[in-house]
C-alpha cells in the first residue's frame, strides 16, 4: 500500500494503463474513472479531494502539498464532471463561478470547496475563492511601460469597458494609472463575430485573417511607439503574431506585454513575450491551506484570499526604449548592454559622447530619474530574472549584473522588493508552473 506521503492523481495515461491490465506508475494508486468500484481504488482513511480547473496553473502547488497531506485527488475531467459518491468526496477545488451547476451541488452537499477564481462573486461569502489582485497587474503594467518611455499605452480585450467582464477590473486600474502619470489610453473591444460574413466564422484560416486586419487597422491609427497590454498571455501572444503579419515590428513599433507568465506561451510567442507573473504557484498554495483549514473546522466561516503579482518577467516583447532623445536611447542601450560591468555614469556618457550634467538632466527630463537610478533598476531586474530561472549562487547571480560587493547588493536588492535576494528565491524558484 502506498504510503501515507503520497497523492493519488487521475491522469488520462492512468487510465490507459488500467484498461490495458498495465500496472501504475510506481508509488501511485489508480483510481478507476468509472463509478462501479470507485472506492476499492480509494486508499482506506485518506480524503478524496476533487479538482475541477480548466487553468491548470497552480496545480503543481496543489499536488505538492496533497502528496504532503495524504490526499487523494480525482479530477472530474476523467469523470465527466460527475460527482462520485462512494465514498464522497472531502473536499473540491473548482474554477467555476458559485452560481455553476458544479459549485450549486458541491454547497448542497456540504462538500468545504475552494474557488480558483480570476474576480470576487457576490457569493464568494458562501465558496471562498483565491484570486489574483488584477488591479495590482493593470497598476504594475503600466509602470513597466513608463520606466521604458511610453507616452502612448493600450489595452486591448473583448469587452474591457464592461463592468461585467474578467478583466474590467485590470483595464480600470490601467487607465487610472496612465492618466495619473500623463500617459494617453487607447483601447480596443475585440469584435466576438463577424455578423456580416456569417461563414467566416466556420473557417479558421478566415477567421485569423478578419482578426488581422481588425487589429491591424487599429494599432494602424496608434501613435508610435504604443505600448500594448493585454489580459493574458495567450492573447498578447496573439498579438505579436498580427503586428508581425500586419508589418508591425515588436517591440520597436508596438511593445506588447501579457499577464499570467507562462512559460509555455511565452517562449513559444513568435517574439520572447514579457509577462506579469502573477504568483499562479502561491494562489494554488493558499488554496490547498484553505481548503486543509475548512475541512479540519466545517463550523469556521470561510474567507477569500488575493493573492498579489510578484512583477514583470521582463523579455524580448518589451524590450525597448521609447524615448525621443537619442542621446538618452544610446546611453541607456550601453548601460543595458553593459549591466554585468562595474561601469559609472561617466564611463556612460563618455560612451555617448556627451557631458555628464547634460546626459543626468536629458535623463531626468525624459525618464523622471537619474542614470544611476536606471542602472541600478536593470541590474536588479536582470538580478531577479536570474534567481528566478537559474541555479546560480547569489553571489555569481550578482557578479553577472555588475554587483561586486555582496553587502551592497543585498541592501539594493532588499530596499526594492522588501526581502533578499536568499528569501525571494527560495519563495519562488522551481514554482513557475506549467500547465499540466
Amino acid at each position: 500500500m502506498p504510503q501515507a506521503s503520497q497523492v493519488t492523481v487521475t491522469t488520462a495515461s492512468s487510465s490507459r494503463m488500467r484498461r490495458k491490465g498495465m500496472p501504475g506508475a510506481p508509488g501511485s494508486t489508480l483510481i478507476d474513472h468509472d463509478h462501479v468500484g470507485m472506492a476499492k481504488y480509494i486508499r482506506q482513511g485518506h480524503p478524496r479531494v476533487l479538482v475541477s480547473l480548466r487553468y491548470r496553473t497552480g496545480l503543481h502547488a496543489i499536488i505538492d502539498l496533497a502528496r504532503e497531506w495524504g490526499w487523494d485527488l480525482l479530477d472530474l475531467k476523467f469523470t465527466r464532471g460527475a460527482i462520485p459518491d462512494n465514498p464522497p468526496p472531502q473536499g473540491a477545488f473548482v474554477d467555476c463561478l458559485p452560481t455553476d451547476p458544479l459549485a450549486k451541488r458541491l454547497m448542497e452537499m456540504g462538500c468545504p470547496t475552494v474557488r480558483l477564481g480570476r474576480l470576487p462573486h457576490p457569493q464568494d461569502v458562501e465558496l471562498p475563492a483565491v484570486l489574483p489582485d488584477v488591479m495590482a497587474a493593470g497598476r504594475l503594467a503600466l509602470e513597466h511601460f513608463v520606466e521604458r518611455g511610453f507616452m502612448d499605452v493600450a489595452f486591448i480585450a473583448y469587452d474591457p469597458t464592461r463592468s461585467e467582464d474578467d478583466c474590467h477590473s485590470m483595464y480600470v486600474a490601467f487607465r487610472q494609472q496612465a492618466r495619473e502619470r500623463g500617459l494617453n489610453v487607447h483601447v480596443h473591444e475585440l469584435i466576438l463575430g463577424d455578423h456580416e460574413h456569417p461563414e467566416s466564422m466556420a473557417d479558421p484560416a478566415a477567421k485569423y485573417e478578419r482578426r488581422v486586419r481588425e487589429v491591424g487597422a487599429w494599432l494602424a491609427t496608434l501613435p508610435k511607439p504604443v505600448g500594448v497590454f493585454t489580459y493574458s498571455d495567450e492573447m498578447a501572444a496573439s498579438v505579436c503574431t498580427m503586428c508581425m503579419a500586419s508589418g508591425l515590428a515588436v517591440p520597436e513599433t508596438v511593445a506588447v506585454l501579457g499577464v499570467g507568465n507562462d512559460p509555455l506561451v511565452c517562449e513559444l510567442s513568435p517574439v520572447d513575450l514579457s509577462s506579469i507573473d502573477t504568483a499562479a504557484d502561491e494562489r494554488g498554495r493558499q488554496a490547498a491551506l484553505l481548503l486543509r483549514e475548512m475541512m479540519k473546522d466545517r463550523a469556521k466561516p470561510p474567507r477569500s484570499i488575493i493573492v498579489p503579482p510578484r512583477g514583470v518577467v521582463d523579455r524580448r516583447s518589451t524590450d525597448v526604449l521609447a524615448v525621443p532623445d537619442p542621446v538618452v536611447v544610446r546611453a541607456m542601450r550601453f548601460m543595458w548592454d553593459h549591466v554585468d560591468q562595474n561601469i559609472s555614469v561617466d564611463d556612460v556618457a563618455a560612451a555617448v559622447g556627451v557631458q555628464r550634467r547634460k546626459l543626468e538632466r536629458a535623463f531626468r527630463i525624459h525618464l523622471k530619474r537619474g542614470v544611476n537610478a536606471e542602472l541600478r533598476r536593470k541590474r536588479l531586474e536582470r538580478l531577479r530574472e536570474l534567481l528566478e530561472t537559474t541555479d546560480l549562487s547569489i553571489a555569481a547571480a550578482g557578479a553577472l549584473v555588475g554587483y561586486r560587493s555582496r553587502d551592497y547588493l543585498h541592501m539594493s536588492f532588499r530596499k526594492a522588493y522588501g526581502v533578499s535576494p536568499g528569501v525571494y528565491r527560495k519563495t519562488l524558484k522551481g514554482k513557475q508552473q506549467q500547465s499540466l
